[in-house]
This record gives structure tokens, C-alpha cells and sequence, in this order.
């Protein structure tokens, strides 16, 4: 194997170089160039094609981390995230198990903190929600076990008509929002009972 040159991916990344051969084109983390000793000319087979090996996972978990840096993510997240960046399965299993393993991405904090975050959501509401971002069996049931949908309903019912009139019209319009919001019918009537409200069947 012959490097031919060695060039930055990009001027504003001086960390990822591109590795020019004879047959193609390999990406190399600067760290992986400076630890492997790498420069232009004959190199070992086996040397080179591990450091593209430690690169990609080196290049793919910088990413993940910056991905992350916005705000926490689930673990099915950073894999979506990284497939389509086109790296490789067994790459991103590594990176992901690493995030695991150093407490970086966390399913079951993820799911307290956005439950935390959405008081008023309904239970229904909130296992769709974090079954979309990849939480599911026991990390899912837990996370929803302690919400109470009889307060969020009454709650979002209030904040309904704050600043508007118990009227027929409003009622019903409430009825449709909270439906749509995933609460059980007996669970809206009864929030209707403790308000004194109309509801469609009277």
C-alpha cells in the first residue's frame, strides 16, 4: 500500500484528512495519523487499513458527540443520525455501546426528562411520542407509569378556558382538542363533569 498525499477533508475540520492511494480515496482522523505514525509513502497493509478502521470510529463518534451537544438524545436517534451520514453498522454499534457505557446518551433519562418537560401531555400522548425517538419495553412503560391523566386533562381544560366563555360551542371544541391530545373519552367527561360543563351526549 502506497499513500500518494495526505490533504484536509475540509478547512474547516483540521482534524479529518483524506488519504490518497493508488485505488481510492480513505478518510484518516489527524490523532489516528499522529498515533500510527502515518505520512506519504509505503505503509503496511494491516497498519493502514486499521487506522481507516480507527478513524471511522474515531471521525463517527466526534460527530455523535457534536449531534449531541444541542440536546440529549435516545440511542435510536444517534443511530438514525449516523446512518445517514453513511457510516458503517459495525462502526456505529461501536460508538453507540461507548456512548452507553460512558453514561453520554441514556434512554431512560431521556424519557424522565421529556416527560418532565411535557406536564400536560397525556399519557397516551407521551408513549407515542417516545416510541417515535426509539424508547420502547420496559424503559417506555416506566417512564409514562407516574402520569396522571385526570390532572393534565383538568389542567388543559382550564388553560382552555382561560380566557373564554363555557359556552356550547367552546365545549365542544374542547372535547375535540383533548381527543386529539390522546385522552380516553371517560377520562375528558369527567374532567367536563368537574368543570359543570355541557358534554355532546347532554
Amino acid at each position: 500500500m502506497e499513500i500518494l498525499g495526505l490533504k484536509l477533508k475540509s478547512k474547516r475540520n483540521a482534524n479529518v484528512f483524506v488519504a490518497v492511494t493508488n485505488d481510492e480515496e480513505y478518510l484518516l482522523a489527524s490523532d489516528i495519523i499522529v498515533k500510527n505514525g502515518l505520512s506519504v509513502g509505503e505503509i503496511d497493509d494491516d497498519l493502514f487499513f486499521k487506522s481507516v478502521k480507527e478513524s471511522e470510529n474515531l471521525i463517527a463518534y466526534n460527530m455523535a458527540l457534536k449531534y449531541i451537544n444541542s440536546n440529549v438524545k435516545t440511542e435510536k436517534q444517534i443511530k438514525d443520525y449516523l446512518y445517514k451520514k453513511e457510516f458503517k453498522k459495525d462502526t456505529i454499534d461501536e460508538v453507540v455501546f461507548k456512548l452507553k457505557d460512558y453514561g453520554i446518551i441514556n434512554d431512560k433519562i431521556f424519557s424522565d426528562m421529556y416527560v418532565r418537560s411535557n406536564p400536560n401531555f397525556s399519557k397516551n400522548k407521551v408513549k407515542q411520542k417516545l416510541a417515535s425517538f426509539g424508547v420502547k419495553g420496559d424503559t417506555l412503560d416506566e417512564s409514562v407509569e407516574g402520569i396522571d391523566d385526570d390532572e393534565s386533562c383538568l389542567n388543559n381544560a382550564r388553560k382552555f378556558f382561560k380566557n373564554k366563555e363555557k359556552t356550547k360551542e367552546n365545549c365542544d371544541k374542547l372535547i375535540r382538542r383533548l381527543l386529539s391530545m390522546g385522552y380516553r373519552w371517560d377520562t375528558v367527561k369527567h374532567t367536563l363533569n368537574l368543570l359543570n360543563l355541557e358534554t355532546e351526549e347532554d
